[in-house]
């Protein structure tokens, strides 16, 4: 009876889709490690502690989430879509404090203290402080001289970031604001000691080159707004998924979204930002494709443009998706006219050459008015990433399958059996529609030869993920039949876990 119970087991399981096999032994894995005490973090450096665990922590969850699921059930009467941002919400936190309490690790105060005033940890704060030294044209004038002189990563970007922070920072040097920054004096001289210890200064003899109060206030706004700008990527995210999935599929695109690892939005990061924009420029392209006007064509050129006016990072993404909107064209797809030779498929064409021209627009209009050399600024971010990449410089494919801190990232094992899945699936039954997911691959491989790398993998694939997840969640439905729902759900519990267990240390050590 038992062996016949163990070959029918072993049967069930030979019938589950590759994915679904994936999942559950990355997740094994990665519970084996939790349930060990594995510290996902720099142990015994200064700035972690060990994880205490209250008793009555999970009863409080268990408490917390039963009246989340109420509220949401009366969400859902009055309005479904008011219902799925609810749901979307409500997944998010149960994943941020069930799976991160799993952790024996965990920042200590004075790393929060850090942490908090984030944008005080990179150079754009620092160059922001430049740009109202030196005014506005004489800044972006000679912005190109600059870049070799630069620290860290600030010499690879062009200067969007640095007037982005120099805006914030004035209007959070309003009174009010200052008043309202819930910083007290032992958290600032805190936060400026560290500043002191571990973080590059311009010259450490010079006072003045030590943030002051209002500064370090200024920074703790430019932290929330970023906070802000990720709680608005991840329900605009939240609600392109909730549309565009299937009937059926809505809770598994809920779930998707919820625990898709790029949305961390409790972070105070400046990558929040890259991923607003990324994701701006994906909705209104999504509004184009289905109906193709110059309002969405400009607004998409215009999104795309500030993208790229933050980071030249951006560029990869972008190119994802202008060349599965271009794919979309010759291929008929969405409400494009199906006939190459037709009226209606050459005004989408010249659509789409009109938003790749207002890429540029940024660029040409600091050009115009305030003397910006774009090509002689490409060139030297260029030469300073290859400077910093150095030794550090590897093959992206091979390094996004097989290194652990993408899977944490939610972009190795699981997503390498969900692409094989779905690109057979797509191969065979979809008949060469536009795929994302391809158009990725394509850009990847293109990166991948052209010599353009860094070590710095995770944060720069993290605006990939909203154009790979919404191609999984159309097509797995049609590829999971007659499999129970779990079998995508099984990805998404995936993502959440390994969102939650390297997040800090991704995020915030790199420095060091």
């Amino acid at each position: 009876m038992a062996l016949r119970h163990c070959r029918e087991g072993g049967e069930e399981l030979q019938r589950l889709p590759l994915p679904t096999l994936v999942a559950i032994a990355w997740t094994a894995l990665l519970g084996l490690m939790l349930v060990l005490g594995v510290p996902f973090g720099v142990v015994g450096e200064w700035v972690w502690n060990r994880r205490q665990i209250f008793p009555f922590a999970f009863p409080s969850l268990l408490l917390t989430f039963a009246s989340l699921a109420f509220l949401f059930a009366l969400a859902a009467r009055f309005s479904s879509s008011i219902g799925g941002c609810f749901a979307l919400f409500v997944v998010a936190i149960l994943f941020r404090f069930s799976f991160v309490m799993l952790t024996p690790m965990q920042p200590a105060s004075a790393f929060w203290a850090l942490a908090i005033a984030s944008p005080v940890a990179t150079t754009f704060f620092t160059e922001a402080r430049q740009v109202e030294r030196e005014g506005l044209s004489h800044y972006l004038r000679h912005y190109h001289k600059m870049l070799p002189q630069k620290p860290f990563h600030a010499a690879t970007h062009p200067p969007g970031l640095p007037l982005t922070f120099a805006a914030l920072r004035a209007i959070a040097r309003h009174p009010l604001l200052q008043r309202w920054a819930p910083l007290d004096d032992a958290t600032l001289s805190g936060i400026r000691q560290l500043w002191r210890k571990v973080l590059p200064l311009p010259d450490p003899k010079q006072d003045t080159q030590i943030l002051a109060d209002w500064e370090l206030k200024a920074a703790w706004w430019v932290a929330f707004f970023c906070v802000l700008a990720g709680c608005f990527a991840f329900t605009l995210w939240g609600g392109l998924l909730w549309q565009r999935a299937p009937e059926g599929f809505k809770g598994v695109a809920v779930v998707l979204a919820a625990t898709t690892p790029a949305f961390l939005w409790w972070q105070p990061s400046v990558d929040s930002l890259h991923l607003l924009v990324v994701v701006i420029t994906f909705a209104g392209a999504l509004r184009w494709q289905r109906h193709p006007c110059w309002t969405w064509a400009t607004m998409t050129g215009l999104s795309g443009g500030l993208a790229l006016w933050l980071a030249f990072k951006n560029t990869l993404p972008l190119s994802a998706l202008f060349l599965w909107l271009l794919w979309g064209i010759f291929a008929g797809s969405g409400h494009f006219h199906p006939d190459p030779s037709s009226k209606a498929m050459g005004v989408c064409l010249v659509q789409w050459i009109w938003m790749v021209a207002l890429l540029f627009c940024p660029f040409l209009l600091a050009w115009l008015f305030f003397g910006f050399q774009p090509v002689a600024t490409l060139l030297a971010a260029n030469a300073a990433h290859h400077a910093q990449a150095g030794a550090h410089a590897r093959s992206y494919l091979l390094w996004l399958f097989v290194n652990p801190f993408d899977f944490a990232m939610g972009l190795g094992g699981a997503w390498l059996g969900l692409t094989v899945v779905f690109l057979c699936h797509w191969w065979r039954k979809e008949r060469f529609r536009p795929s994302l997911t391809l158009c990725t691959l394509a850009v990847l491989f293109a990166l991948n030869v052209s010599g353009i790398v860094r070590g710095e993998v995770a944060r720069l694939w993290m605006p990939f993920i909203p154009l790979l997840t919404l191609e999984t969640v159309t097509i797995a439905d049609k590829a999971l039949t007659g499999q129970p729902k779990f079998a995508a759900l099984l990805p998404a519990a995936l993502q959440g876990i390994m969102a939650v267990a390297l997040p800090l240390r991704l995020e915030f050590l790199r420095p060091w």
